[in-house]
Parts: C-alpha cells; structure tokens; sequence
C-alpha cells in the first residue's frame, strides 16, 4: 500500500466527512454532501480494495437513494450510483442477491432515461453489463440476448467522435463473442473482430485503454 497515496485519501475523505457533519438529517443539500463523500471512498476502494470501505460506499449511497424519492431528479443517478456499488460487492462476493437489486436499480434507473436523455447510453450500458453478469451466472441465453440489444443501442448512441464510442465497441463485441461460444456464429465472430478492430483504431499508443483492446481483439482472433 502506497503510504502518501492513502494519506491522500484519506484528507479528502475527511474534508467531505467535515462538510457532511453541516448538513444533519433534514436538511435539504445532505444528499449532495453524501453522494461526494461515497465517491471520494469508492474511489479509495477500487484502489485499494477494503471492504470497510465498499460497506460504507454502500450504506451512503443508500442514504441517498432514500432522500430521492419516485419524482426527484436526481434519483435515477442515485439509483445507477447503488447499482454500481452493488455490482462492486458482487464481484466480491458472488451474491446473487447483490446482483439481482444491481438489476432491477439500473432497470428502474433506465426506465427514467427515456430516448433523447443525455444519460440514456450509459445507463443502456450499465444494464447490459449486470445481464451479461447475469447470463454467466446462470446461463439464461434471454438475459444474453437482451445484453446485445441494449449495448446496440447504446453503441447507436455514441457516434464517430463520441468519448465512449471506444467503450461501447468493446462492450458489444464481447456480449456478441459471448454468444459465438454457445452459437458458433461465424457472422457474430466476424462482427465482434469489426467492432473490436475499431475500438483499436480509437486507442492509439499511450492511450490508457490500448492493451485491453490489444488483448479483446487478439482473443477474438484467436
């Protein structure tokens, strides 16, 4: 463990932790100051990976949910927020149940984003994601197939030039090699090598996300 990079941490956290204690239960501007103090501890976890840390995220994300009810505008980040974190504590642990509520919170979550919603692609993604982590669980080729529709749309909405055209390429290319394994589909193989070369394309040298697509695209070329 990084000592000055815990160090640093933990001053945010404490910053936001002292920011929180200004706003107690009933006031109007505590969710805000709960949803920067889950980040700054999240972030902290997937660096590090304490689970004090992935409870606590978990406990303040549902704070906040709780303060965004049916008809808040903020609720469907709240909701994809705690899905998130649940899918966190899934690949933990492997509870069904983490996933299952990661589930229905980024349905819900998607069910507020309605085509021409700014969020909508990354909410899409979101719930293909958990589906796809479903459908390796318990092999429901339903949960696959719904995983590909959703990262269509979601690649249909991040055209040439989009920041996450890279990622959304990616994400279909595997639901899609996913069902070559148990449909031996040449045209899903052939798809997912297109989609993936042009995921490349986007990761030039020095570019963070280069070796995973590297690697994607080899795997796909067996």
């Amino acid at each position: 463990m990084d000592g000055n990079e815990w160090a640093t941490f933990e001053v945010t956290i404490q910053e936001r932790r002292r920011a929180l204690e200004h706003h107690p239960p009933g006031d109007r501007l505590r969710s805000d100051f709960l949803r920067e103090l889950a980040f700054a501890i999240r972030e902290r976890y997937t660096r590090f990976g304490l689970q004090a840390d992935l409870d606590e995220v978990l406990r303040l994300f549902t704070e906040v949910l709780a303060l965004r009810p049916p008809g808040h505008s903020g609720r469907s980040a709240s909701l994809n927020y705690l899905a998130i974190a649940l899918g966190d504590r899934y690949k933990m642990k492997g509870s069904g149940s983490d996933l299952e509520e990661r589930i229905r919170l980024q349905t819900e979550a998607l069910g507020l984003c309605p085509p021409g919603h700014p969020y909508r692609s990354t909410f899409l993604s979101n719930l293909a994601d958990a589906l796809g982590d479903r459908y390796r669980l318990k092999g429901s080729v339903s949960d696959l197939e719904e995983s590909i529709r959703l990262h269509t749309e979601a690649l249909g909405l991040c055209p040439k030039g989009h920041p996450y055209r890279s990622a959304s390429l990616n994400n279909l290319a595997g639901a899609l090699g996913d069902r070559y394994t148990i449909t031996g589909s040449e045209s899903d193989l052939e798809e997912s090598i297109r989609l993936l070369t042009e995921a490349l394309g986007l990761c030039p040298p020095g570019h963070p996300y280069r070796s995973a697509s590297l690697l994607n695209l080899a795997i796909a070329l067996g």
